[in-house]
Protein backbone atom coordinates (compact mmCIF):
# COMPACT_ATOMS: atom_id res chain seq x y z
CA UNK A 1 0.00 0.00 0.00
CA UNK A 2 1.43 3.40 -0.93
CA UNK A 3 2.43 6.11 1.52
CA UNK A 4 0.01 8.44 -0.31
CA UNK A 5 -2.90 6.16 0.49
CA UNK A 6 -1.79 5.93 4.11
CA UNK A 7 -1.54 9.72 4.35
CA UNK A 8 -5.07 10.01 2.99
CA UNK A 9 -6.27 7.28 5.32
CA UNK A 10 -4.69 8.97 8.30
CA UNK A 11 -6.25 12.35 7.67
CA UNK A 12 -9.68 10.89 7.00
CA UNK A 13 -9.77 8.28 9.75
CA UNK A 14 -7.51 9.41 12.61
CA UNK A 15 -9.25 11.40 15.27
CA UNK A 16 -7.96 12.12 18.75
CA UNK A 17 -10.72 13.64 20.80
CA UNK A 18 -12.37 16.13 18.46
CA UNK A 19 -9.34 16.88 16.29
CA UNK A 20 -7.77 15.08 13.36
CA UNK A 21 -4.30 13.61 13.71
CA UNK A 22 -1.92 15.33 11.29
CA UNK A 23 0.39 13.27 9.08
CA UNK A 24 3.83 14.26 10.30
CA UNK A 25 5.56 12.85 7.24
CA UNK A 26 4.62 16.04 5.37
CA UNK A 27 6.52 18.40 7.63
CA UNK A 28 6.64 21.16 5.00
CA UNK A 29 3.47 22.54 6.61
CA UNK A 30 5.48 23.31 9.73
CA UNK A 31 9.00 24.01 8.47
CA UNK A 32 10.57 25.83 5.56
CA UNK A 33 12.96 23.48 3.79
CA UNK A 34 16.22 24.13 2.00
CA UNK A 35 17.00 22.38 -1.32
CA UNK A 36 19.37 20.13 0.64
CA UNK A 37 16.57 19.07 2.97
CA UNK A 38 14.30 18.29 0.04
CA UNK A 39 16.92 16.05 -1.58
CA UNK A 40 18.03 14.02 1.47
CA UNK A 41 16.30 10.65 1.62
CA UNK A 42 15.70 8.32 4.55
CA UNK A 43 18.62 6.00 3.96
CA UNK A 44 21.17 8.76 3.36
CA UNK A 45 19.94 10.59 6.45
CA UNK A 46 20.21 7.44 8.58
CA UNK A 47 23.71 6.53 7.40
CA UNK A 48 24.98 10.10 7.66
CA UNK A 49 23.71 10.37 11.21
CA UNK A 50 25.23 7.07 12.28
CA UNK A 51 28.55 8.04 10.69
CA UNK A 52 28.70 11.50 12.27
CA UNK A 53 28.06 13.33 8.97
CA UNK A 54 25.79 16.35 8.35
CA UNK A 55 22.04 15.83 7.89
CA UNK A 56 18.97 17.97 7.29
CA UNK A 57 17.38 16.43 10.39
CA UNK A 58 18.01 13.37 12.49
CA UNK A 59 16.08 10.22 11.50
CA UNK A 60 12.65 9.81 13.05
CA UNK A 61 12.40 6.13 13.89
CA UNK A 62 10.76 3.74 16.29
CA UNK A 63 13.17 0.81 16.21
CA UNK A 64 10.99 -1.52 18.30
CA UNK A 65 7.50 -2.65 17.44
CA UNK A 66 4.70 -1.65 19.76
CA UNK A 67 3.13 -3.66 22.55
CA UNK A 68 -0.08 -5.30 21.44
CA UNK A 69 -1.85 -3.52 24.32
CA UNK A 70 -0.58 -0.16 23.07
CA UNK A 71 -1.84 -0.80 19.55
CA UNK A 72 -5.19 -2.05 20.89
CA UNK A 73 -5.60 1.19 22.85
CA UNK A 74 -4.63 3.35 19.88
CA UNK A 75 -7.11 1.58 17.63
CA UNK A 76 -9.83 2.45 20.13
CA UNK A 77 -8.58 6.05 19.93
CA UNK A 78 -8.48 6.33 16.14
CA UNK A 79 -5.66 4.25 14.66
CA UNK A 80 -7.08 2.42 11.62
CA UNK A 81 -8.18 -0.98 12.85
CA UNK A 82 -6.88 -2.91 9.82
CA UNK A 83 -3.25 -1.96 10.49
CA UNK A 84 -1.15 -4.85 11.81
CA UNK A 85 2.32 -4.62 10.28
CA UNK A 86 4.75 -2.62 12.44
CA UNK A 87 6.46 -1.12 9.41
CA UNK A 88 3.18 0.13 7.99
CA UNK A 89 2.16 1.54 11.37
CA UNK A 90 5.43 3.47 11.53
CA UNK A 91 4.79 5.05 8.16
CA UNK A 92 1.17 5.88 8.95
CA UNK A 93 2.39 7.70 12.04
CA UNK A 94 4.85 9.69 9.94
CA UNK A 95 8.04 7.92 10.98
CA UNK A 96 10.82 7.14 8.50
CA UNK A 97 10.52 3.90 6.56
CA UNK A 98 12.45 1.06 8.18
CA UNK A 99 12.15 -2.73 8.00
CA UNK A 100 13.70 -5.44 10.15
CA UNK A 101 14.12 -9.16 9.57
CA UNK A 102 14.85 -11.36 12.58
CA UNK A 103 17.02 -14.27 11.42
CA UNK A 104 16.17 -17.00 13.88
CA UNK A 105 18.09 -20.16 14.66
CA UNK A 106 15.14 -22.46 15.40
CA UNK A 107 12.83 -24.36 13.11
CA UNK A 108 9.09 -24.27 13.70
CA UNK A 109 9.34 -27.83 15.04
CA UNK A 110 11.50 -26.82 18.02
CA UNK A 111 9.81 -28.10 21.21
CA UNK A 112 8.16 -25.34 23.22
CA UNK A 113 9.04 -25.51 26.95
CA UNK A 114 6.13 -26.23 29.22
CA UNK A 115 6.95 -23.23 31.40
CA UNK A 116 8.34 -19.79 30.51
CA UNK A 117 12.04 -19.55 31.26
CA UNK A 118 12.64 -23.27 31.14
CA UNK A 119 14.81 -24.94 28.53
CA UNK A 120 14.89 -27.95 26.23
CA UNK A 121 18.62 -28.64 26.75
CA UNK A 122 20.40 -29.73 29.92
CA UNK A 123 23.54 -31.45 28.61
CA UNK A 124 25.34 -32.52 25.43
CA UNK A 125 23.00 -35.48 24.83
CA UNK A 126 19.87 -33.33 24.92
CA UNK A 127 21.54 -30.71 22.72
CA UNK A 128 22.37 -33.33 20.08
CA UNK A 129 18.77 -34.54 20.29
CA UNK A 130 17.23 -31.12 19.56
CA UNK A 131 19.68 -30.12 16.80
CA UNK A 132 17.37 -31.49 14.14
CA UNK A 133 15.01 -28.67 15.16
CA UNK A 134 17.69 -25.97 14.91
CA UNK A 135 19.55 -24.01 12.22
CA UNK A 136 17.02 -23.83 9.37
CA UNK A 137 18.29 -23.47 5.83
CA UNK A 138 15.64 -20.89 4.89
CA UNK A 139 15.59 -17.96 7.28
CA UNK A 140 13.78 -15.21 5.34
CA UNK A 141 11.28 -14.61 2.57
CA UNK A 142 13.25 -13.66 -0.54
CA UNK A 143 10.36 -11.94 -2.30
CA UNK A 144 9.64 -9.68 0.65
CA UNK A 145 13.29 -8.80 1.16
CA UNK A 146 13.74 -8.15 -2.56
CA UNK A 147 10.92 -5.59 -2.36
CA UNK A 148 12.68 -3.95 0.56
CA UNK A 149 15.93 -3.94 -1.39
CA UNK A 150 14.30 -2.02 -4.24
CA UNK A 151 13.08 0.67 -1.84
CA UNK A 152 16.44 0.71 -0.10
CA UNK A 153 18.21 1.21 -3.44
CA UNK A 154 16.02 4.24 -4.13
CA UNK A 155 17.05 5.61 -0.75
CA UNK A 156 13.53 5.43 0.67
CA UNK A 157 14.00 2.68 3.25
CA UNK A 158 16.50 1.53 5.87
CA UNK A 159 16.83 -2.25 6.17
CA UNK A 160 18.25 -4.06 9.18
CA UNK A 161 18.52 -7.61 10.45
CA UNK A 162 18.81 -9.21 13.86
CA UNK A 163 20.96 -12.24 14.58
CA UNK A 164 20.70 -14.28 17.77
CA UNK A 165 23.79 -13.56 19.85
CA UNK A 166 26.15 -15.69 21.88
CA UNK A 167 24.51 -14.96 25.25
CA UNK A 168 20.95 -14.88 23.97
CA UNK A 169 20.92 -18.08 21.95
CA UNK A 170 22.25 -20.54 24.58
CA UNK A 171 19.81 -19.04 27.09
CA UNK A 172 16.90 -19.93 24.80
CA UNK A 173 18.09 -23.55 24.84
CA UNK A 174 19.14 -23.98 28.47
CA UNK A 175 16.47 -21.76 30.01
CA UNK A 176 17.13 -18.61 32.02
CA UNK A 177 18.48 -19.95 35.31
CA UNK A 178 20.16 -23.07 33.93
CA UNK A 179 21.95 -20.95 31.34
CA UNK A 180 23.81 -18.98 34.02
CA UNK A 181 24.93 -22.19 35.72
CA UNK A 182 25.97 -23.62 32.36
CA UNK A 183 28.90 -21.20 32.05
CA UNK A 184 30.46 -23.29 34.82
CA UNK A 185 28.74 -26.67 34.61
CA UNK A 186 28.26 -27.12 30.83
CA UNK A 187 31.09 -25.10 29.31
CA UNK A 188 31.70 -27.54 26.46
CA UNK A 189 28.01 -27.53 25.50
CA UNK A 190 27.93 -23.72 25.60
CA UNK A 191 30.86 -23.57 23.20
CA UNK A 192 29.24 -26.13 20.91
CA UNK A 193 26.06 -24.05 20.76
CA UNK A 194 27.96 -20.88 19.95
CA UNK A 195 30.10 -22.55 17.30
CA UNK A 196 26.94 -23.86 15.66
CA UNK A 197 24.98 -20.62 15.83
CA UNK A 198 28.02 -18.76 14.49
CA UNK A 199 28.09 -21.05 11.47
CA UNK A 200 24.34 -20.64 11.03
CA UNK A 201 24.52 -16.85 11.30
CA UNK A 202 27.36 -16.58 8.80
CA UNK A 203 25.52 -18.75 6.28
CA UNK A 204 22.25 -16.85 6.75
CA UNK A 205 24.03 -13.50 6.50
CA UNK A 206 25.64 -14.39 3.18
CA UNK A 207 22.31 -15.56 1.76
CA UNK A 208 20.47 -12.47 2.93
CA UNK A 209 23.13 -10.23 1.40
CA UNK A 210 22.64 -11.93 -1.96
CA UNK A 211 19.22 -10.24 -1.98
CA UNK A 212 19.74 -7.15 0.17
CA UNK A 213 22.70 -5.81 2.13
CA UNK A 214 21.31 -4.41 5.39
CA UNK A 215 22.31 -0.93 6.49
CA UNK A 216 22.82 -2.07 10.06
CA UNK A 217 22.19 -5.08 12.23
CA UNK A 218 21.74 -6.01 15.87
CA UNK A 219 22.89 -8.97 17.87
CA UNK A 220 20.05 -9.91 20.21
CA UNK A 221 21.71 -10.42 23.60
CA UNK A 222 19.77 -8.94 26.55
CA UNK A 223 22.79 -9.67 28.74
CA UNK A 224 22.48 -6.72 31.15
CA UNK A 225 20.06 -5.37 33.75
CA UNK A 226 19.83 -2.20 35.83
CA UNK A 227 23.04 -3.01 37.72
CA UNK A 228 25.10 -3.93 34.66
CA UNK A 229 26.05 -7.16 32.87
CA UNK A 230 24.79 -10.57 33.94
CA UNK A 231 28.21 -12.16 33.44
CA UNK A 232 31.80 -11.18 34.19
CA UNK A 233 34.43 -9.97 31.76
CA UNK A 234 36.37 -13.30 31.97
CA UNK A 235 33.20 -15.21 31.01
CA UNK A 236 32.57 -12.82 28.13
CA UNK A 237 36.14 -13.27 26.94
CA UNK A 238 35.88 -17.06 27.04
CA UNK A 239 32.37 -17.74 25.78
CA UNK A 240 31.40 -14.78 23.59
CA UNK A 241 34.37 -12.77 22.33
CA UNK A 242 35.86 -15.54 20.14
CA UNK A 243 32.63 -15.80 18.15
CA UNK A 244 32.16 -12.04 17.82
CA UNK A 245 35.69 -11.82 16.42
CA UNK A 246 34.71 -14.21 13.64
CA UNK A 247 31.44 -12.63 12.54
CA UNK A 248 31.97 -8.89 13.01
CA UNK A 249 34.67 -8.69 10.30
CA UNK A 250 32.26 -10.35 7.85
CA UNK A 251 29.60 -7.77 8.66
CA UNK A 252 32.06 -4.95 8.06
CA UNK A 253 33.14 -6.44 4.75
CA UNK A 254 29.54 -5.96 3.64
CA UNK A 255 29.47 -2.43 5.06
CA UNK A 256 26.89 -3.32 7.72
CA UNK A 257 26.96 -1.37 10.99
CA UNK A 258 27.08 -3.90 13.88
CA UNK A 259 25.14 -3.01 17.02
CA UNK A 260 24.17 -4.98 20.13
CA UNK A 261 20.62 -4.99 21.48
CA UNK A 262 20.76 -5.47 25.22
CA UNK A 263 18.35 -4.06 27.78
CA UNK A 264 19.55 -2.60 31.05
CA UNK A 265 22.72 -0.66 31.79
CA UNK A 266 25.59 -1.31 29.35
CA UNK A 267 28.02 1.36 30.54
CA UNK A 268 30.44 -0.96 32.32
CA UNK A 269 30.50 -3.51 29.50
CA UNK A 270 30.48 -1.19 26.47
CA UNK A 271 34.24 -1.56 26.09
CA UNK A 272 33.96 -5.37 26.07
CA UNK A 273 31.90 -5.25 22.90
CA UNK A 274 33.64 -2.36 21.17
CA UNK A 275 36.82 -4.35 21.81
CA UNK A 276 35.53 -7.09 19.49
CA UNK A 277 34.39 -4.66 16.81
CA UNK A 278 30.81 -3.83 17.78
CA UNK A 279 30.12 -0.17 16.99
CA UNK A 280 27.17 0.66 19.20
CA UNK A 281 24.07 -0.21 21.20
CA UNK A 282 20.33 0.08 21.58
CA UNK A 283 17.95 0.65 23.41
CA UNK A 284 19.89 2.52 26.18
CA UNK A 285 17.14 2.37 28.79
CA UNK A 286 17.02 5.48 30.94
CA UNK A 287 15.40 3.67 33.87
CA UNK A 288 18.48 1.45 34.14
CA UNK A 289 20.57 4.52 34.96
CA UNK A 290 22.31 4.99 31.61
CA UNK A 291 23.76 8.48 31.14
CA UNK A 292 24.10 9.22 27.41
CA UNK A 293 26.48 12.13 27.91
CA UNK A 294 28.78 10.09 30.13
CA UNK A 295 28.64 7.18 27.69
CA UNK A 296 29.59 9.50 24.81
CA UNK A 297 32.43 11.09 26.78
CA UNK A 298 33.88 7.67 27.55
CA UNK A 299 33.26 6.29 24.04
CA UNK A 300 33.35 9.25 21.59
CA UNK A 301 32.72 7.18 18.46
CA UNK A 302 29.92 5.04 19.88
CA UNK A 303 26.80 4.69 17.70
CA UNK A 304 23.57 4.76 19.66
CA UNK A 305 19.83 4.37 19.08
CA UNK A 306 17.19 4.86 21.77
CA UNK A 307 17.77 6.60 25.09
CA UNK A 308 14.46 8.53 25.28
CA UNK A 309 12.76 7.69 28.57
CA UNK A 310 9.47 6.00 27.67
CA UNK A 311 8.16 6.60 31.19
CA UNK A 312 7.68 10.34 30.59
CA UNK A 313 5.48 9.93 27.52
CA UNK A 314 2.24 9.59 29.48
CA UNK A 315 2.93 12.76 31.48
CA UNK A 316 2.22 15.33 28.80
CA UNK A 317 4.10 17.82 26.65
CA UNK A 318 6.13 19.58 29.33
CA UNK A 319 7.64 16.33 30.59
CA UNK A 320 8.32 15.10 27.06
CA UNK A 321 9.97 18.39 26.09
CA UNK A 322 12.19 18.26 29.19
CA UNK A 323 13.33 14.78 28.18
CA UNK A 324 14.26 16.00 24.70
CA UNK A 325 16.21 18.86 26.27
CA UNK A 326 18.10 16.30 28.36
CA UNK A 327 19.27 14.32 25.32
CA UNK A 328 19.66 17.28 22.91
CA UNK A 329 23.41 17.73 23.59
CA UNK A 330 24.06 14.16 22.41
CA UNK A 331 21.69 14.55 19.46
CA UNK A 332 23.81 17.50 18.29
CA UNK A 333 27.00 15.42 18.27
CA UNK A 334 25.94 12.91 15.60
CA UNK A 335 26.18 9.14 15.83
CA UNK A 336 22.98 9.08 17.87
CA UNK A 337 19.37 8.56 16.82
CA UNK A 338 16.84 9.41 19.54
CA UNK A 339 14.08 6.87 19.95
CA UNK A 340 11.89 5.43 22.68
CA UNK A 341 14.16 3.36 24.90
CA UNK A 342 12.04 0.28 24.29
CA UNK A 343 8.43 -0.33 23.34
CA UNK A 344 6.00 2.51 23.95
CA UNK A 345 3.89 1.39 26.94
CA UNK A 346 0.08 1.15 26.77
CA UNK A 347 -0.29 3.97 29.31
CA UNK A 348 0.64 6.35 26.47
CA UNK A 349 -2.45 7.61 24.66
CA UNK A 350 -2.50 8.22 20.93
CA UNK A 351 -2.83 11.93 21.68
CA UNK A 352 0.32 11.89 23.81
CA UNK A 353 2.15 9.87 21.18
CA UNK A 354 1.14 12.48 18.61
CA UNK A 355 2.69 15.15 20.86
CA UNK A 356 5.83 13.03 21.17
CA UNK A 357 6.10 12.80 17.37
CA UNK A 358 5.67 16.54 16.96
CA UNK A 359 8.43 17.16 19.50
CA UNK A 360 10.62 14.48 17.93
CA UNK A 361 10.36 16.27 14.59
CA UNK A 362 11.14 19.61 16.21
CA UNK A 363 14.21 18.39 18.08
CA UNK A 364 15.55 16.26 15.23
CA UNK A 365 15.65 19.46 13.16
CA UNK A 366 17.00 21.59 15.98
CA UNK A 367 19.85 19.14 16.60
CA UNK A 368 20.78 19.07 12.91
CA UNK A 369 20.76 22.86 12.58
CA UNK A 370 22.93 23.42 15.63
CA UNK A 371 25.46 20.76 14.61
CA UNK A 372 26.25 22.30 11.20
Amino acid sequence: MSNERYSSLLVSCFRVGTSRLVVLRDVSTYHSRTPWEQSMKNRERFLNTMNFKPVDRLPMVEWAGWWDKTIHRWKEEGLPKDLEDAGEIREVLGLDAMRQWWIGAKKSTFPVPEEYGKGAVSDRTSYVRVKEHLYPEETFDRNTVAQWAAQQKRGDMVVWITLEGFFWFPRTLFGIEAHLYAFYDRAEVMHAMNRDVLEHNLRALDRFCEVCVPDFMTFAEDMSYNHGPMISKPLFDEFMAPYYRQIVPRLKEYGIIPLVDTDGNIESMASWLTGVGVEGFLPLERQSGIDLLRLRREHPGLKMIGGYDKMVMRKGEAAMRAEFERILPVMRQGGYIPSVDHQTPPEVSLENYRIYLRLLDEYCRKAARSSR
